[in-house]
């Protein structure tokens, strides 16, 4: 009973609900879309999530308000990460790196982000 507990806690995604349900709610779209690609896995949905955000500011294909929810999805992200390593390195090789290799995506992710993401982001550009 106590290694089925263990496991169970070791999977990020009970720990994302809340993020996903942010998420649904603000990008439904995009959010439906992902899922019937990539089904269940948290990790490429969010991945898919950081390529979809670095894209809209790179091409200012969205609100801004609305890219500003997508940093809220960030932030939530790295307050979940202080706790569960699987989701910090979700964060970072998945939205985080998309976001790094854009430049005007990286500039305003520099200005919204809070400092925990912010420093997992730096850690990659070094």
């Amino acid at each position: 009973m106590k290694k089925r507990k263990a496991s169970a806690n070791s999977e990020p995604g009970p720990r994302l609900h809340r993020v996903n349900q942010y998420l649904e709610k603000n990008f439904p779209d995009f959010f439906a879309e992902a899922r019937f690609h990539v089904g269940n896995d948290d990790y490429f949905l969010y991945s898919r999530f950081g390529q979809y955000l670095a894209r809209s500011i790179e091409n200012n294909r969205a609100p801004r308000e609305k890219i500003y929810r997508g940093f809220t999805v960030l932030n939530k992200m790295a307050r979940v990460s202080a706790k569960d390593p699987a989701v910090r390195r979700m964060l970072v090789t998945g939205p985080l790196e998309h976001i790094v290799d854009h430049p005007k995506a990286r500039a305003l992710a520099l200005k919204r982000l809070s400092a925990v993401a912010q420093g997992y982001m730096e850690s990659l550009c070094e």
